[in-house]
């Protein structure tokens, strides 16, 4: 069993995409200040809360929980806190992979995999490069094993 957990920087990226949300929604509570000072203020005090619990307790827990586990030719991929979601796929139904980075990602390293299957798909993100190519490799010569050869 290999067990592949995500890359600690996701953390710092989760952070940061918290941090401009919470920039964008500062802009909107201020807009809401001009009109209705007392709900501007129930708001602000909401959404910086709700802040501050996200990137000190979810964030964190959220990283212990999620991840991908490769097994006897099965990949089962693990994620949530409150709602734990894990789903297991056999190889042989995986079509093809495609691995993607955003902005931010390519700072800290990290890429998201798309794992393709007839009419549906998986993703694994927060990843970094090298576990990206060892999961697809990983697939590619599951496939070759099984007498199939993937694209």
């Amino acid at each position: 069993m290999q067990n592949n957990l995500l890359s600690e920087k996701c953390i710092h990226l989760w952070r940061i995409r918290a941090t401009a949300l919470l920039i964008i929604f500062s802009f909107f509570d201020g807009g809401i200040f001009v009109f209705f000072p007392k709900w501007s203020i129930f708001f602000a005090i909401l959404g910086i809360t709700a802040y501050l619990l996200m990137i000190t307790f979810y964030f964190p827990m959220l990283y212990k929980r999620c991840g991908y586990f490769f097994e006897n030719d099965i990949i089962s991929i693990s994620s949530g806190v409150f709602i734990y979601h894990e789903t297991k796929i056999p190889v042989s139904q995986i079509q093809y992979c495609v691995i993607s980075q955003g902005v931010l990602q390519r700072f800290y390293g990290l890429c998201s995999v798309r794992l393709m299957m007839a009419g549906s798909f998986e993703s694994v993100s927060q990843i970094t490069l090298i576990n990206a190519y060892r999961l697809k490799n990983l697939i590619e010569h599951s496939g070759e094993r099984n007498g199939k050869k993937k694209i």
